[in-house]
């Protein structure tokens, strides 16, 4: 039958339709599943490329801010630097000054030298000239007038019949005379002070001669930092050889003053101190306001070591202490000023009536003292006593209930000055000293302000 060999058609039904559908439906929810999933990868992606990148931004920020907070430090540490050299070209403007004020004065005596003809007019000088040579050793330097009198009276003592000076004033004047030229080597100058106190024929004369070499010797140790064993200590033993035999003079105590004082015996040093100042009051004509300025700087800042290391003698009041050194201070800020330093002379002075501050535990003086010196110049002991009255102060605001910007800004001054301390030369920090003049307590932290220099001298 033909009907046979057609092809036969399954006829399309309304199910088949359904399940098309269906399937159709399901694909396009699959798309827009993976559609929405790529879109919310991109969007994650996008969301954090922007956070990465805005942390990355605000890290560029931080690090752009503190670099230039530190070439700020470094401009204020180079411009101290200067500061410091135009003090120091100041002060060496100051004592040719004074010299030539000196001389100025004694412009009468010059006119006598030059109308002195005769030996015999000459030996009228003998006295002035023999004072003039023991005032160069005892810190009242000889000037161009003062050293024609004791060279005058010398070639008068030697080219005439009759002999004016005795051995010893021959050799202190001689000795004087090349020290004050400096055209004859140290190591000349010493032995002829070293003949006054070997051979010396009186106790005055042999004291002379120890208080000269007592002065070669300070001055090698002021240029190695007043170190005990780089000189210091060979000051402090002729000085007591020219005391035992007689001469009790500022000058000498006050050299072995600096010495003591920078070897850490408070009580020593401070005792050379105020028995200088003594003496001064008593015989005020030749003290120069050098020595007055050394003297009372002196007793300030032994006194203050003496309280931070609970040394001082039985009996005396702490307060009151504390407030004598503070008067001690002021007044050397004072002569300083009128010899003609500049602020930032007065400043080294000043600087140290911080540590008063800090055993007084008045934080707020701490704060105002500090920051009226900071800004003249950054100087390490002065940063190092504002890092912990801002310190201290944090706690006492903390405890009072004060407002949180007044804490942050207690804990900036710490980040700041930590900071400038971290870039300082450690030969201003000096630990040793600094410490001194503070209590026991802070050790640590000045450790952490000084942590450069453990690294840099491998103590950590």
């Amino acid at each position: 039958m033909s009907m046979e060999n057609e092809t036969k058609t399954s006829p399309v039904t309304s199910l088949d339709l359904l399940m098309e559908l269906q399937g159709e439906q399901q694909a396009f929810r699959f798309l827009v599943r993976a559609l929405s999933a790529l879109l919310a990868t991109a969007a994650l992606i996008a969301v954090g490329s922007v956070i990465y990148f805005y942390f990355e931004l605000q890290g560029l920020r931080a690090e752009y801010a503190r670099q230039a907070q530190l070439n700020q430090v470094n401009l204020r540490i180079v411009a101290g630097e200067a500061s410091r050299q135009r003090e120091s070209t100041q002060s060496q403007l100051v004592a040719i000054r004074e010299e030539n004020e000196s001389a100025r004065r004694q412009a009468e005596l010059s006119r006598e030298l030059q109308q002195a003809g005769s030996a015999g007019q000459i030996a009228a000088y003998k006295d002035r000239a023999v004072a003039i040579a023991r005032g160069h050793i005892l810190g009242k330097t000889m000037n161009e007038v003062t050293s024609q009198v004791v060279a005058m009276v010398l070639r008068a003592d030697e080219g005439g019949s009759v002999r004016l000076l005795t051995d010893a004033q021959r050799v202190l004047m001689q000795a004087a005379l090349d020290d004050w030229g400096g055209q004859v080597e140290s190591s000349a100058v010493r032995t002829e002070f070293q003949t006054l106190l070997d051979d010396g024929a009186s106790l005055p004369d042999q004291a002379i001669g120890a208080a000269g070499l007592a002065m070669l010797e300070y001055r090698k140790a002021d240029g190695n930092s007043l170190g005990w064993n780089r000189g210091c200590s060979t000051v402090v033993d002729y000085v007591n050889q020219s005391v035992a035999r007689g001469l009790n003079e500022p000058m000498l105590l006050l050299w072995k003053g600096q010495c003591l004082r920078k070897r850490g015996d408070a009580l020593l040093s401070h005792q050379a101190f105020s028995q200088a100042a003594q003496l001064m009051e008593q015989d005020p004509e030749d003290i120069t306001l050098e020595q007055s300025q050394m003297a009372h700087h002196g007793v300030g800042t032994t006194l203050i070591a003496l309280a931070a290391q609970d040394q001082l003698p039985e009996g005396r009041d702490r307060n009151v202490a504390l407030q004598e050194a503070l008067t001690e201070l002021r007044i050397a800020a004072k002569i300083r000023a009128d010899r003609g330093s500049t602020r930032i002379g007065v400043a080294y002075t000043e600087e140290n009536m911080g540590f008063i501050y800090v055993l007084e535990e008045d934080w707020p003086t701490a704060l105002s003292h500090t920051e009226n010196i900071d800004h003249i110049l950054p100087l390490a002991w002065n940063l190092t006593v504002r890092n912990i009255a801002a310190r201290e102060n944090e706690q006492a605001l903390k405890r009072a209930g004060s407002s949180r910007a007044a804490v942050e800004e207690m804990r900036r001054i710490q980040s700041d000055t930590a900071m400038v301390l971290s870039l300082m030369d450690c030969g201003q920090i000096d630990k040793a000293e600094l410490m001194r003049l503070l209590p026991q307590k802070y050790s640590g932290q000045v450790d952490e302000l000084a942590a450069h220099c453990l690294v840099e001298s491998g103590g950590i």
